[in-house]
């Protein structure tokens, strides 16, 4: 099999692990988040020393010999290799840094992230893949013994690594990477190509060349904000009763070091609100899943707005709309449809963000830059009547299909790449192209992500006293 033929992937399954398990993953979660902050200590103060610089294989050897010492005796009764993993893993963080893809890696706390990484021996099977219709799969790892997973699809390529993580509900996850996956025979498309415009009330709204369909957002933490606003509301009040308890005062931050006490009634209350925030994440996952499988196994070319989301939150000051904006999910629904496409053997262009494709009028052309945030607007060129997302989605679809035009000839229209995005859209649709109006202006020619990228390095924001400025007219 030619390597054109597989790929890379990970199998997300549930893990049941006994209670002698759990209590030894929680051992090994205590003692990664351990070594991570013992050797980015190292790292740090070996640098402030004489400006050297630690590898991960300098730091395994000062681990080998922090094991003999009587105080970190106990790291040695564990397993080695998930922290071979976790030195392995800080080794890429410094490296992210290094090259301006990342801040300065931080120390861990307790309660943050809780995960472990195994290593799969190549040369012996530690996986039991179960085969046919069973329910479950086994993996074989050390110090931990036989832990139980729910198999929800075949486990197909080489496997190489298993990360066992717990979240806040207290469930167990355990995140199985593969190589050399095969690649299933992708299903016929149904269309040619779509527009997909995504938003914070409806989804994702798809227009086919024919015709539009809406896929409602799930809206999972707006759903389940007035139970989390209680839980957290007596988990606030818990809070200021342990701290009277202890001495301190309830309006003033706990002081550092302080550590209070958890009661089992405080205890209850986390994890009321870590199994709502499980369900919040699980909602949200699934409507995700579905949409975006939907939209791959639909159309052969899909155009897709590339949004900042982070961009979208900041520019807001509203925190209603900063917390809608992170409901929705956006930059996860692209990414989803983006890896799916590639497994499909689907088109997936993403559109500028800066291509005005609620304000461009979809029947003529015309740039209405006097639109706000109207549902629906009526065309001062032609007369048209739009709907905002409808719009939007025949827009991204024609200037998707102009982008793929101008790289090569289009695997759906087989138009050459001097086409323009009308008329590809046009021919896609079977349909005469349209006579735009010499007075109206047509929409925006799509920039390449690297020019705008460039673009908004040159273009500075003004400072705040520039804004201020501004504001008061001087």
């Amino acid at each position: 099999m030619r390597e054109s033929d597989t790929l890379e992937r990970a199998y997300r399954l549930r893990a049941y692990p006994t209670r002698p398990q759990q209590r030894a993953i929680g051992r090994l979660i205590g003692a990664a988040r351990f070594v991570w902050n013992w050797a980015l200590w190292r790292r740090s103060d070996a640098y402030k020393a004489d400006k050297s610089q630690l590898n991960w294989i300098a730091l395994s050897r000062e681990l080998t010999v922090l094991k003999r010492a009587a105080e970190t005796a106990w790291l040695a009764q564990l397993p080695r290799e998930p922290f071979n993993q976790v030195l392995r893993d800080q080794e890429r963080a410094f490296a992210n840094f290094f090259a301006q893809r990342a801040r300065y890696p931080r120390f861990r706390r307790r309660g943050g992230k809780a995960s472990v990484r195994f290593t799969l021996d190549q040369r012996r099977a530690q996986v039991a893949r179960g085969t046919g219709k069973e329910r479950w799969a086994y993996v074989q790892l050390p110090g931990l013994g036989r832990v139980k997973l729910r198999r929800t699809e075949a486990l197909m390529g080489r496997l190489r690594s298993v990360t066992l993580s717990r979240d806040g509900a207290g469930r167990y996850f355990a995140a199985i990477t593969a190589d050399g996956v095969p690649l299933t025979e992708a299903l016929a498309a149904k269309v040619a190509a779509v527009g997909v415009d995504a938003g914070l009330r409806v989804l994702a709204t798809v227009h086919d060349g024919e015709r539009a369909r809406p896929f409602p957002a799930p809206k999972a933490l707006a759903g389940r904000l007035a139970r989390l606003r209680r839980y957290q509301r007596h988990q606030s009040r818990q809070l200021a009763a342990q701290m009277r308890a202890q001495g301190l005062d309830p309006t003033q931050p706990c002081p550092k070091g302080m550590r209070l006490g958890v009661s089992k009634r405080r205890h209850r209350t986390r994890r009321r609100i870590a199994r709502e925030h499980a369900r919040i994440a699980d909602l949200r996952r699934d409507a995700l899943h579905r949409v975006s499988t939907g939209i791959v196994r639909e159309a052969k070319v899909i155009a897709i707005e590339a949004l900042r989301v982070k961009a979208m939150a900041r520019g807001m000051g509203r925190r209603a709309f900063r917390r809608g904006v992170a409901d929705a999910a956006l930059g996860e629904l692209r990414r989803q449809i983006t890896y799916k496409g590639a497994w499909a053997a689907r088109e997936v262009v993403p559109i500028d963000p800066f291509y005005a494709s609620s304000k461009t009028c979809s029947g003529c052309g015309a740039v209405n830059a006097a639109l706000k945030l109207q549902k629906h607007w009526q065309c001062f060129a032609c007369g048209a009547q739009h709907e905002r997302d409808v719009n939007a989605a025949k827009n991204l679809r024609a200037e998707g299909l102009r982008v793929l035009g101008m790289r090569g000839s289009s695997p759906a229209t087989g138009e050459r790449p001097e086409s323009n995005a009308r008329g590809v859209a046009c021919a896609a649709d079977a349909a005469a192209p349209v006579t735009v109006l010499p007075l109206q202006r047509r929409p925006t020619a799509n920039r390449e992500p690297a020019q705008s990228a460039a673009r908004r390095e040159t273009r500075r924001a003004p400072s705040g006293t520039a804004r201020r400025r501004v504001r008061a007219g001087l």
